[in-house]
């Protein structure tokens, strides 16, 4: 089943423990940097851990790394500008959903940039991150046999780019409890509903008679 694996869900934690301190240009603290140390003693996480999970969001230019005794890592961004998007593709990769649309990301972030939604690693035109388990195997086309006549091929793109959609619209300052999360932005993203069927009413309620449970003997 489609997952966040908990290396994200640890990325998320780290990174929203250095913004609620205030390490982000525009915030509180915007000229101090927050040590790994201190970062894995609050996530109560193994400290080599963390260091390469940050060493890793520095390296792609989220955060910005102070070396020293002093040391330590800051937003390079507002978490308003940081998405779960580009979270998810810094910790895990490029996220496929199906094999057919490992390589159709030219036509995935088109669709996405004429939408109201474009983001970091979206607009750039690169695809999401999710658990490891979702990737594809391969890295051609014909990985699937059926690539040539499949009539799911056009869903599960669709289906592809509303989840890619989904984490675009999703900041670190709402992650993290600095602003409410956006629920009109997510709200904008089409999701089906099913009908429930109703009981029928039981023949008093029909006939307009109190119920035979509460009326007086």
């Amino acid at each position: 089943m489609l997952r966040i694996s908990k290396k994200a869900d640890y990325a998320v934690f780290l990174l929203g423990a250095i913004a609620r301190q205030g390490a982000f240009p525009g915030g509180s603290a915007e000229d101090t940097v927050v040590s790994a140390h201190e970062i894995a003693r609050q996530a109560k996480l193994n400290k080599s851990v963390v260091a390469n999970l940050l060493k890793g969001f520095a390296k792609q230019g989220v955060l910005e790394s102070v070396r020293g005794l002093r040391g330590g890592y800051r937003l390079a961004k507002h978490p308003r500008d940081i998405s779960l998007a580009d979270i998810l593709e810094v910790v895990e990769g490029r996220f496929v959903l199906v094999d057919c649309v490992a390589h159709d990301s030219t036509r995935a972030s088109g669709s996405i940039a004429s939408g109201s939604i474009a983001s970091g690693s979206i607009a750039s035109g690169h695809l999401l991150g999710l658990a490891a388990s979702m990737k594809a195997v391969g890295d051609k086309h014909d990985d699937c046999a059926l690539i040539s006549f499949c009539p799911s091929k056009a869903p599960m793109r669709l289906v592809h780019e509303r989840v890619s959609q989904l984490f675009a619209a999703i900041h670190l300052d709402e992650l993290c409890s600095l602003s409410p999360l956006a629920s009109s932005a997510i709200a904008s993203i089409p999701i089906a509903s099913t009908p429930t069927a109703t009981s029928p009413k039981p023949r008093w309620a029909r006939a307009n008679k109190p119920s035979p449970l509460t009326s007086p003997r």
